[in-house]
């Protein structure tokens, strides 16, 4: 009997062991991947949007960057770091093993280069908010300073950042693309044209771009931290959902979304639903009432076309029922957030307190929208839900820079939007939509007294709570109406194995993933 057991136990060790081994990551291949549209840029000084630092953080570094695994900020470029007691002096020791992809050491002069290229007027980069409580940014800004003082080399290995005053998210704004680290010569040779020819320290080179078509990343051998496991990646670039899904299908990308139109047969496929990747995304969608406009500067008004719309409708028509309806600024898996009640969908409420402010037949209002199909509908939907308590929306449809500029200019009555984190924390939520806002002409002084507490303190336990205080004002003004936090869903193909599903768009660096070669030769 005992022999039968010792058999059984080293079979089920063996097998335990095979398993362990099958899923040992393999070195080679390709990648094949796809974008919607081309980048704009790759130039970490111009990196504004999602496309372009997602693809920044694969080609260069910063002095940290996002866990893979967490929103927690890890080291990077830099070893580690020290504070000074009252927090204004910021000092990182950098790794001695890091080169750039055209093989010269990186030293704490690229640092200081980085960051005085970013507040150089010439530059214009649209990312010196980031960092502007530097000491000196304001008159480098302003051409009346070579370089930022607040930047300062101690040593090839060593440098300190000054700032202003005490500013406790200081590490977190350093994971943001505009903060990679870029080499000065290359910089010069290619001027302008440096995002075509990027050079960086990354775990990814750049070998190919043909705009609108595709790009190419190959793998960095002497990458810091070990090279990547797969040898190359492509990005295709492919506008329509329904082709990529189509060269999904037939095995030529290894990822893809999942189109409206295909929705139920992919999720209800017996074999494929088990490569659905669900991902909650750190995002807010809202309808955005600008006070400036009357009657929108009335609470009671506000209120009540919160009221008039069914947003969970919506959700389950508009957005096939997969997204969380929101409450407030903060998504559910962020600190800061407040669990209050929903504003309920209730058209007799909205008409009682129109009557209160002195519109009982209702009024007529601007909405702005882009001329995206998407938003278009869920306009048509804010549409037909305030006709029915009176209030007439003339929706006005423009291309995004058109929309977009009247937007930040203050110019629109009514417009939807959406906010998305730069880096997982509620300030990154809370000062964009609610501070001195133009765009919604709001400038309460108990959010801004908050909102400037929030930035100055050092403990993260402080501005948490300082943070739900100003969801709680926030639910008494509703300056927007609240309407859903996005989950994302994408098909892997099952060859694919170790990949990162992050909050963060600039999280991942594609160095963990790999191809199950059996698996993708069968």
């Amino acid at each position: 009997m005992r022999s039968r057991v010792v058999i059984l136990v080293l079979a089920m060790f063996m097998l335990f062991s095979l398993t362990i081994l099958a899923e040992e990551p393999q070195y080679g291949g390709t990648l094949h991947f796809y974008n919607s549209s081309d980048w704009e840029t790759i130039d970490p000084a111009y990196a504004s949007g999602f496309d372009s630092g997602a693809m920044a953080v694969k080609i260069f570094d910063g002095l940290v960057r996002f866990d893979y695994y967490s929103n927690d900020v890890v080291p990077c470029l830099a070893t580690d770091w020290e504070v000074s007691d009252d927090g204004l002096v910021w000092t990182f020791h950098l790794r001695k093993d890091v080169k750039f992809h055209n093989g010269r050491p990186l030293t704490a002069h690229d640092v200081k280069y980085s960051f005085d290229r970013l507040f150089d007027p010439e530059v214009a980069s649209p990312g010196t908010w980031a960092f502007d409580m530097i000491l000196g940014t304001d008159a480098a800004l302003a051409g009346e300073a070579e370089g930022v003082e607040g930047v300062k080399v101690i040593d090839d290995y060593t440098v300190s950042f000054i700032l202003k005053y005490p500013f406790g998210l200081f590490l977190k704004h350093l994971t943001l693309p505009y903060a990679l680290i870029v080499p000065k010569e290359v910089v010069e040779e290619y001027g302008d044209q440096f995002s075509e020819h990027a050079v960086g320290t990354g775990p990814w080179k750049l070998v190919k771009w043909e705009h609108d078509n595709i790009l190419v990343l190959e793998a960095n051998e002497d990458y810091f931290e070990g090279r990547p496991y797969v040898d190359r990646v492509e990005y295709r670039v492919i506008p329509e959902p329904l082709t990529a899904i189509a060269e999904f299908e037939a095995g030529n990308l290894d990822m893809a979304g999942i189109p409206d139109a295909e929705w139920e047969r992919w999720t209800e496929d017996p074999y494929w639903k088990n490569y659905i990747v669900e991902q909650t995304e750190l995002s807010t969608y809202y309808l955005a009432m600008n006070q400036k406009f009357k009657p929108l500067d009335d609470p009671k008004v506000r209120r009540a076309i919160a009221h008039a719309i069914d947003v969970q409708t919506i959700i389950d028509t508009l957005r096939r029922g997969t997204d969380t309806l929101a409450t407030g600024p903060i998504p559910p898996d962020m600190e800061g957030y407040v669990d209050l009640p929903p504003i309920e969908y209730n058209p007799e409420k909205a008409k009682q307190l129109l009557a209160e402010a002195g519109y009982p037949d209702g009024f007529e209002i601007d909405l702005w929208t882009t001329t995206n199909s998407t938003t278009v509908r869920m306009a048509g939907a804010f549409q037909a839900y305030l006709a029915q308590v009176g209030i007439k929306v003339n929706i006005i449809k423009n291309d995004w820079s058109v929309f977009f500029s009247a937007v930040k200019k203050g110019e629109v009555p009514m417009y939807y939007l959406s906010w998305w984190a730069d880096y997982a924390d509620p300030y990154n939520f809370l000062k964009p939509l609610f501070y001195k806002q133009k765009r919604i002409n709001m400038n309460d002084p108990v959010i801004n007294k908050l909102i400037e507490e929030m930035e100055r303190t050092t403990n993260p336990k402080v501005r948490y709570k300082l943070a739900e205080k100003v969801v709680e004002r926030v639910y008494e003004l509703q300056p927007y109406v609240w309407l859903y936090h996005t989950t994302s869903f994408t098909l892997k193909q099952p060859w694919i194995k170790g990949e990162i599903w992050h909050q963060m768009y600039d999280a991942d660096k594609l160095t963990t993933i790999w191809i199950d070669k059996e698996l993708k030769n069968k």
